[in-house]
């Protein structure tokens, strides 16, 4: 017996080591697949600062009339917040990708990102003046916390396409993914999750997302993140070594792409999609792991555009990313519950959404009982499924809480769209509550 006890205590010794193992080894790949698609990242974003920017001028210039019509942050229904866009960072980035006053090497203004800025003119019209006259020479002013990656997507769109067309373009595209997303779903017996990701979908706002570039520099990813986790099921393991890597390529390139719009979501909701492709098994490990991993690379990702830019530049990016994170944080003085999370609900705090989410949490009953009865198998409950969605759930207040009033208060009209992670997370409850209890009684019967 005792040799017995010191075998199985021999087996476990074992595979605590072989897990720790596989953990540092799966840390350190995730580290290095970061560093190095940053750095390709980076060398793409340098190329696309050698493009010739004459066409790129041109075709904003062309979408001056559009430009003219609209406010500097435009609502297409002005009595909604959700429905506004951040057209301040918009016209930064249009300025970004038409700029050629800045001095200096393609690195150094990929560092750098300036644009022009015109004494006493709005951004979106200093923009337009700017692009119509090629004799017009601004001040130019840097934009250095950020990559801005999507910056360069926006060169190589401008080349070929006015800033009317890039909003056609990304209406069609965004849809497109939409709609296969429903489709691969449908494909893929997970039917009885698209009342929850449509009611998910809706509070991120799409129309939304397809008329602003800044915007879409995180919805796009969270759909092509989707996209992958529904095609390649678990099959990641094989392609590149799992879910933990799979997100923390996800949290680099958000973390490249973003200018601080809503990046959770490209977290948040791939990780119901996960949960629900794994048929809401192992669903606390599932996000607290992979959590993990996304904000880890997300950080290291971001780091690196303050390091390189240090070291290739003369000028300190670490220091001026430091002080611009403590004053998102000492922005204002606004309490933490009553006001920055109160003012995030806001937005969706209004009769019609309020009935929406009531309307979908009725539709989520009726057809939690009708699968249910339909199903041959029981379902047996879990707190690990409750648990973990309810992770999910406190997934936004968490973001609001710790990205400081400069962020979440002053930026609630877009921060506010991390909230959409917890509507679905909070429709998967109800319907796997539902599920369970008629399971149960099925079976009783």
């Amino acid at each position: 017996m005792m040799m017995k006890n010191v075998f199985y205590t021999g087996d476990i010794g074992r595979m605590c080591f072989l897990m720790k193992n596989k953990t540092i080894k799966t840390i350190f790949c995730s580290l290095g697949i970061v560093i190095a698609l940053t750095l390709i990242n980076c060398v793409l974003l340098v190329l696309s600062y050698c493009l010739p920017t004459f066409g790129m001028r041109k075709h904003v210039a062309d979408s001056a009339p559009m430009i003219a019509l609209e406010e500097l942050y435009p609502r297409w229904d002005w009595q909604y917040t959700t429905t506004q866009v951040d057209g301040q960072s918009e016209y930064d980035l249009f300025g970004m990708a038409i700029n050629e006053d800045s001095e200096g090497t393609p690195i150094e203004k990929a560092m750098f990102m300036w644009y022009p800025d015109g004494e006493n003119l709005p951004r979106d019209e200093g923009v337009a003046e700017y692009a119509k006259k090629t004799d017009m020479h601004y001040d130019q002013r840097p934009y250095t916390r950020y990559w801005n990656g999507s910056v360069l997507f926006l060169k190589v769109l401008l080349m070929f396409f006015t800033a009317c067309d890039v909003r056609m373009i990304n209406f069609m595209v965004e849809l497109s993914i939409l709609l296969v997303i429903i489709w691969l779903m449908t494909k893929k017996g997970l039917d009885r999750f698209l009342v929850p990701f449509i009611a998910t979908m809706i509070f991120v706002n799409p129309f939304t997302m397809a008329i602003s570039v800044k915007y879409s520099a995180e919805y796009i990813p969270m759909l092509l993140a989707i996209i992958v986790i529904l095609l390649f099921g678990d099959r990641i393991d094989k392609i590149i070594g799992g879910w933990n890597i799979f997100f923390a390529i996800v949290g680099a390139i958000t973390a490249f792409l973003s200018m601080m719009s809503f990046p959770g979501i490209t977290l948040g909701i791939p990780l119901l999609m996960l949960i629900w492709v794994h048929d809401e098994k192992n669903v606390i490990k599932t996000v607290v792991v992979n959590s993990i991993y996304w904000v880890g690379a997300y950080a290291v990702a971001w780091s690196m555009k303050w390091l390189i830019g240090t070291i290739v530049t003369d000028y300190n990016f670490l220091e001026d990313a430091i002080s611009q994170i403590f004053g998102y944080h000492s922005e204002g003085s606004v309490s933490i519950l009553v006001e920055r999370i109160m003012r995030n609900l806001w937005p969706i705090y209004n009769p019609v959404y309020v009935l929406f989410f009531l309307c979908v949490v009725l539709i989520t009953v009726v057809v939690s009982v009708k699968q249910s009865k339909s199903r041959s198998t029981s379902d047996e409950f879990s707190f690990d499924a409750i648990i973990g969605y309810g992770l999910l759930i406190l997934m936004p207040l968490a973001i609001i809480i710790g990205m400081g009033n400069g962020y979440a208060y002053v930026h609630f009209y877009m921060a506010h769209r991390h909230f959409a992670i917890a509507v679905g997370a909070s429709l998967c409850v109800v319907s796997y509550v539902v599920r369970t209890i008629i399971s149960k009684t099925t079976v009783r019967h």
